[in-house]
């Protein structure tokens, strides 16, 4: 095809089916319709494929099988890693779950799978949200106070650092459902905690809402992107 086609063929047939599949997701807008199912069904095994495919080179082959049997690969710069093997038998064992009547079996790969995942995503909560989030907030109310600045600078900054605080513990209050008693104490408890609990969710209405607010801009921006295409793929002039 390449004495046939033009140097530029392929570079027309990419913008062209872009074109097509951008109009035809278009067309959701005017309800379900057989366009957008043929684009969405296209979306899903592209996106499928593409899984399997980076699964088993980079992750199956690559990752796996080359560190732990080399010399099957003709790579004899590296030495075996026979510590692979246990992901190997767990992996394995996930395929008897295809059994019913062994399926009892690959519940060893599964609950490492979950221990591994549970362990991750509470360490992960705890080191990468919670702990910089008491470090950011264990600061001084003067923390970036300096020399030379003005006193309205100076304001801000106490009054910036006293929101991140303040915000911070009522956010903490807001999920504090228990009350007090009926003495005095309690009910003096319940006075601070309540309206500042209450703080603390406005807070968290405002956060978010700048959230859908970023979520909406970027659907913006790559709606304007694809409008911008399609001019361009339409050769319409921009103005």
């Amino acid at each position: 095809m390449q004495g046939l086609l033009p140097p530029s063929a392929s570079d027309a047939v990419g913008t062209f089916i872009s074109a097509l599949l951008t109009f035809m997701v278009f067309t959701y807008i005017f309800g379900d319709n057989l366009f957008w199912r043929i684009a969405q069904h296209i979306l899903i095994g592209t996106v499928a494929a593409y899984s399997v495919v980076v699964a088993v080179h980079t992750v199956l082959i690559g990752k796996l099988l080359v560190p732990l049997a080399p010399f099957a690969f003709a790579r004899a710069d590296l030495a075996p890693d026979y510590t692979l093997a246990l992901p190997l038998a767990l992996g394995l064992l996930l395929w008897t779950k295809a059994r019913p009547g062994r399926a009892w079996i690959g519940n060893i790969a599964v609950g490492f799978l979950l221990g591994v995942g549970a362990g991750l995503a509470l360490s992960g909560a705890l080191l990468g949200a919670l702990m910089p989030q008491l470090n950011r907030t264990a600061v001084s109310l003067f923390d970036g106070i300096r020399l030379g600045m003005t006193s309205t600078e100076q304001v801000g900054i106490v009054i910036s650092n006293s929101v991140l605080v303040v915000g911070t513990l009522g956010v903490l209050l807001a999920f504090h459902y228990v009350r007090g008693g009926n003495n005095v104490l309690a009910r003096a408890r319940d006075g601070v905690l309540l309206p500042w609990g209450a703080f603390g969710r406005g807070i968290m209405w405002i956060t978010f809402g700048a959230i859908f607010a970023g979520l909406a801009l970027s659907r913006v921006t790559l709606f304007v992107e694809r409008v911008r295409f399609l001019l361009d793929a339409l050769k319409v002039p921009i103005r």
